[in-house]
Order: structure tokens, then sequence, then C-alpha cells
């Protein structure tokens, strides 16, 4: 009989508060276990114990690893990552790319309150999370995150509250099903859009336009990176001296892909003066309605796996369609 290979990461649902007030990740998969009184269809191993806020691209790398691990194991249906909220969406959006060739669920979940409350989500979550893992209907889902009930695509999830029980929505897309007393709803379907080999990511730059960041503070941020990723404004629209800097980072092949800042709505190039037709001529990729973290992972993801720009901007292309 097959079983769910539960990984753990640490974050708040291995989580405890210490004598000098601060929280950190102590709990064990096997604790986590033996609150749920788990059946016999379910293993536990480690991955790491820490804060997702501290990880960095070794970290995913090392996630993807052992997931990749599992999901070669015939004898697993599905596997599950306890992980902290902070990141979970872009760990879930990595592994997305990398391990959506197995056709087994990969469910990442988590708890926006730590295991000392009386109310923690943690137990509620995972066993949730395992539920998802073991069905058929989300076999070709890909990479998902169950949180409170919902289940949500790893390319559209994101963190929208600090500490609400239901922490996470699709903006502008809402869950792709629900788990409901053990039995999964799935309500739409998920299409994975791009395949990309386990790697670590390089160093991509993350730049959040704001009013009055023109191209020479643009330059300096950016400068020394291999690949720039810009959360733009609105329908992704820069500053008029931005769009000089983004060509000259292009004519020196330097990717930048094109967000916004906004939580819904596709970037498109529309307007001029340093609007996004500009950033257009200017060689700029657009990424529809993907957030600047996720792309940020795509782009470094493919810039260390020696994507060709044709294989790039093709990959940006079928990422951006929902």
């Amino acid at each position: 009989m097959g079983h769910v290979q539960v990984i753990t990461t640490g974050g708040t649902i291995a989580s405890l508060p210490h004598e000098n007030g601060d929280v950190s990740a102590t709990l064990s998969g096997q604790h986590l276990m033996t609150q749920l009184g788990i059946e016999s269809n379910v293993k536990v191993t480690s991955s790491v114990t820490i804060g997702s806020y501290t990880f960095d691209y070794s970290t995913l790398f090392k996630i993807a690893n052992d997931v990749t691990k599992a999901l070669k194991n015939p004898d697993v249906t599905g596997v599950v990552i306890t992980h902290g909220t902070d990141t979970i969406e872009e760990t879930a959006f990595y592994l997305s790319l990398v391990t959506n060739s197995y056709q087994k669920p990969v469910i990442l979940t988590g708890a926006q309150f730590d295991a000392s409350y009386s109310f923690s989500d943690g137990t509620k979550n995972l066993q949730d999370a395992i539920y998802a893992a073991q069905s058929e209907k989300l076999s070709n889902f890909g990479t998902l995150v169950v949180f409170a009930g919902f289940i949500y695509s790893a390319r559209d999830v994101r963190k929208i509250d600090t500490n609400a029980l239901e922490g996470f929505d699709s903006p502008g897309w809402g869950p792709v099903g629900r788990v409901d007393n053990q039995k999964v709803i799935a309500s739409q379907n998920v299409s994975p859009s791009a395949s990309l080999e386990a790697t670590i990511p390089k160093p991509v730059a993350l730049v959040r336009l704001g009013i009055g960041m023109d191209g020479a503070e643009f330059r300096r941020i950016t400068d020394s990176y291999s690949g720039v990723v810009i959360e733009a404004f609105g329908r992704g629209n820069a500053h008029k001296t931005i769009p000089h800097e983004v060509k000259r980072l292009v004519d020196n092949s330097i990717p930048v892909i094109v967000t916004s800042r906004c939580i819904r709505g596709e970037v498109l190039p529309v307007y001029g003066n340093g609007g996004g037709k500009d950033l257009e001529r200017a060689g700029a990729w657009f990424a529809g309605d993907l957030s600047g973290e996720k792309a940020r992972i795509l782009l470094g993801t493919m810039l260390s796996s020696n994507k060709s720009w044709t294989e790039m901007k093709q990959n940006v292309e079928r990422v951006s369609q929902p």
C-alpha cells in the first residue's frame, strides 16, 4: 500500500516560544504526527528545521532534492511539506517549476499560530494537506498550498495577512478547491506551464518602484546582477528615465522582467513616456499577473540552468498565462 511522505522544514507549525520570548522551530516531524494520531500510511522525514524567513536559494535546492527523491519512490502517492508561512509561496512556485513531471500531488502547508496556542491551526492544516496528498483528483495539479481548508495553485497563491487564520488567497483567481471533512473538492484545473531542472537559482534583483525612483537609483540597485525583475506601477509603468537603463541591461544580455505592484491584474505595455510601451521597446518581458517574488525565482532558475535568451522568453510567456 502506498504512503504519503511528509517532509518537515520548520516554520511556525513546528515552533514554540522560549524563555527569552523568542519563537523558533524546534518540534520534530514525529511530534507533529503524534498530535494527529496519524495512520500507518504516512511517513515523516526532515529536510531543515528553521523559519522560512531565513531560507536561501541553497535551502530551496535541498528541499527540491528531498521532494524529488520522495516522488521517485513508487510507494509514495503524494508529498506534504510543512513550511513557514513567510515564504511558502516562493518555495511552492519553485517546486512547481522543478518537480511537475511526476504526476503526484505536492502539497505545502503551515500555521499562523505556533503550537503553544490552544487554537493553533497547524494540526488541522497538516491533516487537510495529507488528505489532499492522498487524493487522485490532484495528481495532475502539480504543486499546491493547502491552508485553512482551501487549496491554492503554486503560481497564484499569496500570503495576504500577517496573522489571520485565512492567511492566503489567490487574488483575482481564488482557490482551486478545498478540503472539507476529509473530502477533497477540486473546483478548477491547474496545468503546470514550465518545467525546469532543479538548480540553485542565480541572484536576481527585485526592484519595487516608488514615486521618485529614477534611472540613476535603478542603476545603483541593479548593478552587478545577472537578471532583474521590476515590480512596476499599475499596468507595468516606470519613471521616464528607467527604460534607458532597461535597454542598457538588455543590450548587455541581462534579462529584465516586468510585473506589477498591484495584487490583481496583468501587466500590459500600454503607456508611453516611460510607461510599459517604452519598457517593451527597451526589451523587457512582461509576466502577466505573476508576482515579483515568483518572477525572480523563475528568472534565477532559468539563468542557473543556462537557458538561452529565446528559451527564457518562452518560459516567461508560458508562466505568465494562468
